[in-house]
Parts: structure tokens; sequence; C-alpha cells
């Protein structure tokens, strides 16, 4: 239950982040949030769901929309 109460904060705080470093990696984010790779993929997916990120693929950075 404490995880599914963090996501959202996460969600925000990853969002936060890119839109300040457009263009970021998402072991940047890992580094500069102290979060897993795992629970940023999992934030970062919903975000991208959501229509607020999205990433390049061929470089694999993220930027906001």
């Amino acid at each position: 239950m404490a995880i599914r109460h963090q996501e959202p904060i996460l969600s925000q705080r990853i969002l936060a982040f890119v839109t300040e470093h457009p263009g970021v990696k998402l072991v940047v984010i890992e580094e500069a949030l102290g979060v897993s790779r795992i629970e940023v993929g999992r934030a970062i997916r919903e975000l991208m769901d959501q229509g607020k990120i999205h990433r390049d693929e061929d470089t694999r950075e993220y930027f906001p929309l």
C-alpha cells in the first residue's frame, strides 16, 4: 500500500525533472531522484500513457509534452 501512495508523488517528481532537464536519459533520472530503475520505468510509462512526456526512440531521451 505504501508504494501506491508514493507513485503519484514519484510521477510528479519525474515530470518536474524532465521539464527542467529536457532530453534527459533514464539513468540520469534514476540517479537524480535516487529511485530504482523499475520504479522510474513504471512511472515514466504512466506519464507517457498520459501524454505528459515522450521518449525519442533514436536517442532514448525523455522530453516533456
